[in-house]
């Protein structure tokens, strides 16, 4: 009896993953509104591991390159995955849900792919509390016209982030796809 109850112990522990990535912050509550106007809270995001970016739709910089990326992600990560990928609008004003709408059907690729916008000053307060990345307003000496990171960060299914990548890095999506992979396999 102590046998199978020490092989049990063993086989318990074999299966367990841990991820090496380290647990930086729990994202704080907020809610968002999704391009089909649906509330979205981003504790609503639990028990899945999630990789977030910020945009805005009209950018002419950096967005286009993250979008591109994002979608270059979700090629590869497994389908049936429990993941989901959002991106965060930091120009609420403009990106209403049906400018968020029109811009899902030109970039998703993935229906696990999402785009929240939201209250000004609560997409702020998340980006810079939350994910500890920077956002505000415009830029000085000629930048994008409003703040906002370049990073993905992957959140694992408690809502702690354990990444960041750069987006533009050219190997940003296998390395997203590998942190992704990792975090899904841990209990």
């Amino acid at each position: 009896m102590k046998r199978v109850a020490l092989l049990l112990a063993l086989l318990v522990v074999a299966c367990h993953h841990e991820s090496q990535l380290p647990k930086l912050f729990t994202l704080p509550d907020a809610q968002l509104t999704s391009e089909a106007g649906k509330a979205v809270r981003v504790s609503d995001l639990k028990g899945y591991v999630t990789v977030y970016d910020f945009i805005f739709t009209n950018c002419t910089g950096t967005c286009p390159m993250m979008t591109r990326s994002m979608q270059l992600t979700t090629k590869k990560v497994d389908s049936d995955a429990k993941v989901r990928f959002v991106s965060i609008s930091v120009d609420p004003l403009r990106d209403t849900p049906a400018v968020l709408a029109d811009y899902a059907k030109k970039a998703r690729n993935d229906s696990r792919w999402m785009f929240l916008t939201g209250n000004r000053d609560e997409i702020v307060r998340l980006s810079v509390e939350g994910f500890k990345l920077a956002a505000g307003d415009k830029v000085a000496n000629g930048g994008e016209p409003l703040l906002h990171s370049a990073k993905f960060a992957i959140v694992d299914r408690h809502g702690v982030v354990r990444q960041y990548i750069s987006s533009l890095d050219d190997d940003a999506p296998d390395q997203v796809a590998r942190a992704v992979d990792d975090l899904l396999r841990e209990d």
